[in-house]
């Protein structure tokens, strides 16, 4: 029987409901007393390299999240690694991202304003969804929930990608009322959105759910005290925000530590599964690594 070391946020549901996903394998949690070569598969989030090439029988690596930018892939073992892409997760950050759409477009950071000194503005009537423009940077699997979560309660749309993309960043971003960063972090998109991007968005708002590295911080605090409307951040360059950092005590910003979308066993474990299967027929699951 093929074994998978499992590690995980919460290490003994991943381990129960993989188990349950994959009744051919002996799943076991990191910390469980297995021969090292008998390991053929790890599903993890965060584990040593040195661990790794231990396991001199190791067929696949299954990661616990979308993110992979934590890992030194040429470090690893040379076997596909395969990231989570879970639809159920994808759900989860679009609701996390329309709610605050729907705050910005309905106003209520400016209802909240007034209400603080006490003044009635009847005049102040949102616009409707559909002249408030949602763009999405990064619209790969996740992202592309999120355009049609937003798109299916009205608003407009629109997407841009570094694979695909066919204008400027800062027409796109002119183009829009808030910004949605689903950019993963690499090299090439690392403070990718800048002074120059910034001030295209205007009086918009910035809602980061990507990676905070995208966001040349600095130009972030500088277009906040400028004209941009907000920011609604859940990732940071370093995690977890510093007790020193500017964003917690800006007027315009909202902090959320990393919570937009989360890893559920329930649902993620059928998709490993999957992946997993797909491997042994010698096909490449969606989410491979290009490596």
């Amino acid at each position: 029987m093929s074994v998978m070391v499992v590690e995980g946020i919460d290490d003994g549901a991943w381990v129960a409901h993989l188990a349950a996903a994959l009744p051919h394998f002996d799943v076991r949690h990191v910390t469980a007393e297995v021969a090292p070569d008998s390991v053929t598969h790890v599903a993890m989030w965060r584990l040593p390299t040195q661990r790794l090439t231990t396991y001199t029988n190791l067929e696949a690596i299954l990661m616990l999240g979308a993110g992979y930018d934590h890992l030194e892939l040429g470090s690893l073992p040379d076997v596909p690694v395969v990231r989570l892409i879970d639809p159920a997760m994808a759900d989860d950050i679009a609701l996390y991202v329309l709610s605050w759409v729907i705050h910005f477009q309905r106003d209520f950071d400016r209802y909240a304003a007034m209400q603080a000194t006490a003044t009635w503005r009847g005049e102040l009537i949102p616009i409707f969804a559909r002249e408030f423009t949602v763009g999405v940077l990064g619209a790969g699997a996740i992202g592309s929930t999120v355009l049609s979560t937003c798109a299916g309660h009205g608003f407009a749309t629109v997407g841009w990608s570094r694979s695909a993309h066919d204008r400027p960043l800062e027409d796109f971003f002119r183009d829009c009322d808030v910004v949605v960063d689903l950019v993963p972090l690499s090299d090439a998109t690392r403070g990718i959105i800048g002074a120059p991007e910034l001030t295209a968005l205007g009086d918009g708002v910035l809602i980061n759910v990507g990676r905070g590295a995208t966001v040349n911080t600095a130009a972030l605090i500088e277009a906040l005290d400028g004209e941009l409307r907000a920011a609604v951040l859940d990732v940071f360059d370093s995690e977890p925000l510093t007790a020193d950092s500017l964003l917690w005590r800006h007027p315009k910003v909202v902090v959320t530590p990393h919570v937009a979308g989360r890893s559920d066993p329930v649902t993620a474990a059928p998709v490993i599964a999957a992946s997993v299967a797909e491997l042994g027929a010698g096909r490449t699951p969606a989410g491979t690594i290009n490596r």
